[in-house]
């Protein structure tokens, strides 16, 4: 009968009755001219390999049939009293190494229960996508990024000054010129107002984008308080309606007080076909220096160009432009410098149309 080589326990089919440890079979083979059986000793089965005695060589002393029996009676003694000894240390080892692995099973189980939690929770964290805090109410959001904008421009306009009111449409402005110096609440004038504010100080590195709108949004959409514009600010508007600018602290006494003439007389119109996509002029080239009022008659598209600093910076200004018989969009105060690139670019599937009007007030600078 095969014994499992862990615990000593029976094997039947190939597997030990104790542990379940898997046990190949064992293999019986004999060598050339052998014979084997099996003795019953201890109650177990014993190999008993045998060579023909023919091949066996002569030991001195002994006779054949002496040397024969002497060999059966020794392994016949043998097999008797010192074998059980032998047997009996063999067991109490093997239940000794039997009473470990048990124990050892037992503390790798424990292990386990205690591990497992840990891990489910290790392997939680890492799977499953953490819950974000809940985002900032919208006005907050609005007075922090309002906030942090308009940090590098306060405390640059005098405290003291003068109130002053003005409404503004979509062109070009400069502070200093078309409105005072000071600091502003700007707000939406009229209902159906949709205005972009592209405001640049070069002076200070300041860039800021602003969307005001008066069409049923949120107030907070519609107005912008505390807002400081430093002489030489540059305001780009688009859109359609109109900004109302307000200060109680406006330098009236610093603006220009005299204009001169438009050098330019005439208007001139620029037309892209619904087959043309994009058109560029040079300015010096294509178009007179000088500054426009720029008017979509016909179609819709864009009108682009790039407006010198004075930090050897830019501003790129584009606007989305609309017109037909009922209505028409207009920039005004356009500057347009020599070597600047005007793109007109189409965007519909039928002529598109733009003059460039010369503007009416034209400062003089000394």
């Amino acid at each position: 009968m095969q014994k499992c080589s862990l615990c000593g326990g029976r094997v039947v089919n190939g597997r030990c009755e104790e542990c379940g440890m898997p046990i190949p079979p064992e293999h019986t083979y004999t060598l050339r001219g052998e014979s084997a059986h099996y003795h019953r000793v201890n109650d177990e089965d014993v190999l008993h390999r045998v060579r023909p005695t023919g091949s066996r060589p002569a030991v001195s002393g002994y006779a054949e049939e002496e040397r024969t029996a002497h060999l059966h009676d020794s392994g016949s003694d043998r097999h008797e009293a010192p074998r059980a000894v032998v047997r009996t240390a063999r067991r109490a080892g093997i239940r000794t190494a039997k009473r470990t692995g048990t124990a050892a099973w037992s503390l790798i189980t424990a292990a386990l229960f205690l591990l497992l939690p840990a891990l489910y929770l290790l392997l939680q964290r890492s799977t499953v996508t953490p819950v974000p805090e809940p985002p900032l109410p919208a006005e907050e959001q609005a007075t922090e990024a309002y906030s942090n904008a308009y940090d590098d421009l306060r405390g640059t306009v005098p405290a003291a000054g003068a109130d002053w009111d003005g409404s503004l449409t979509a062109g070009l402005y400069t502070v200093g010129q078309d409105l005072p110096e000071g600091t502003y609440t700007i707000q939406c004038a009229e209902g159906n107002t949709s205005i972009d504010l592209h405001i640049v100080s070069d002076a200070y590195g300041v860039e800021i984008y602003e969307d005001l709108s008066a069409n049923g949004y949120d107030a907070i959409d519609s107005e912008r308080d505390d807002v400081s514009l430093p002489a030489g600010t540059v305001l780009f508007l688009t859109g359609n309606g109109t900004l109302y600018f307000h200060s109680s602290n406006a330098q009236v006494d610093a603006l220009p007080t005299e204009t001169a003439p438009n050098p330019l007389v005439g208007d001139t119109a620029y037309t892209l076909s619904d087959s043309d996509e994009s058109l560029y002029l040079l300015v010096g080239e294509d178009i007179e220096p000088g500054v426009y009022d720029v008017t979509c008659t016909a179609g819709t598209g864009y009108f682009s160009f790039v407006l010198p600093m004075e930090n050897t910076r830019t501003m790129y200004c584009s606007a989305w432009l609309y017109g037909d018989p009922d209505y028409v969009d207009t920039l005004r105060h356009i500057t347009l410098t020599e070597d600047t690139e005007v793109t007109l670019s189409n965007y519909s599937d039928m002529d598109f149309t733009v003059t460039l009007t010369p503007s009416e007030t034209v400062y003089v600078h000394e």
